[in-house]
């Protein structure tokens, strides 16, 4: 029980943190490109976790069989999905790409449905249902407006949950074989190098200011090495039901966060799109 309720204050913290980092990767994108911000915040997160967890990395086995799933992963829950999240904040809202961050349980639990082969249960059906109807709702209120980059950046963040999705199949092959620290010292480390092909079309810079710099530092330390340490310490203790209802505040801090520090506005049918994606996401798991 304490191991269970140690590893959901975990992931809380880690979603917390999470929320917030729409918001300051909006503000951080106005001087930098997506891909030098993705690539700066995992490259500090990377020498941050690696000198942090240096005495548990130094002894584990690095055989391939093992290495390629964290490869995978690193590919999968950093390289595509920030390159997909940042590139579609530079065109959408901080807040409305949090409340369509919203639906990514709903895609994990539709993909382990169609996966695992196994008849869906009606609640389930209902709640993907109503949480894709949410996302429906966001997407048509943008396309209705004709609010094209809008459109193109929502698309963005929903294909960034997809990676997401995949991204939790393939640490699961490997998180009884390495320590949570070890997990997420590595997927920083492969995610990082995976960005360096793609500087090649952008250079590097690093944002200037203090308060971009404190930013920066906020995303790789608190967003990125811890948060990926919380969340890996509490994909290992908790069901994966108990997973998906606490990533319901992402998106509902996220949009908090959008309105009270960027001054962003939802309207009414964007605001009942989010709604929509967490209450199909609770119906979800409803037993």
């Amino acid at each position: 029980m304490r191991e269970k309720f140690w590893g959901l204050f975990s992931v809380i913290v880690a979603c917390i943190f999470w929320s917030i980092s729409f918001s300051v990767s909006k503000v951080l994108l106005r001087q930098v490109s997506p891909f030098e911000l993705a690539f700066t915040r995992f490259l500090l997160a990377s020498v941050f976790s690696s000198i942090i967890f240096f005495p548990k990395i130094r002894v584990i086995s690095l055989k391939w069989k093992y290495q390629k799933h964290l490869l995978e992963a690193g590919l999968l829950g950093v390289t595509l999905y920030f390159i997909f999240e940042n590139w579609g904040l530079k065109f959408t809202s901080a807040s409305e790409g949090a409340l369509l961050v919203g639906s990514f349980p709903a895609l994990s639990l539709l993909w382990e449905t169609f996966s695992e082969k196994e008849k869906p249960t009606s609640n389930r059906i209902l709640g993907v249902t109503v949480s894709l109807l949410g996302v429906i709702l966001i997407v048509g209120s943008t396309s209705i407006k004709l609010e094209i980059n809008n459109l193109i950046g929502d698309f963005l963040i929903l294909l960034s949950g997809l990676s997401w999705v995949v991204y939790n199949l393939k640490i699961k092959k490997v998180e009884n074989i390495y320590s949570y620290e070890v997990l997420t010292t590595f997927q920083l480390i492969y995610g990082t190098i995976l960005f360096i092909p793609l500087l090649s079309f952008t250079g590097l810079r690093i944002p200037k200011g203090t308060e971009s710099l404190f930013g920066l530092f906020y995303l790789a330390f608190f967003c990125s090495a811890l948060g990926y340490l919380l969340y890996n310490y509490g994909l290992k203790r908790l069901a994966v039901t108990q997973l998906v209802n606490t990533l319901n505040l992402i998106p509902l801090f996220g949009a908090l966060w959008g309105v009270l520090f960027l001054k962003e506005t939802l309207d009414f049918w964007k605001t009942l799109g989010g709604l929509l994606i967490v209450i199909g996401v609770g119906l979800t798991t409803l037993k």
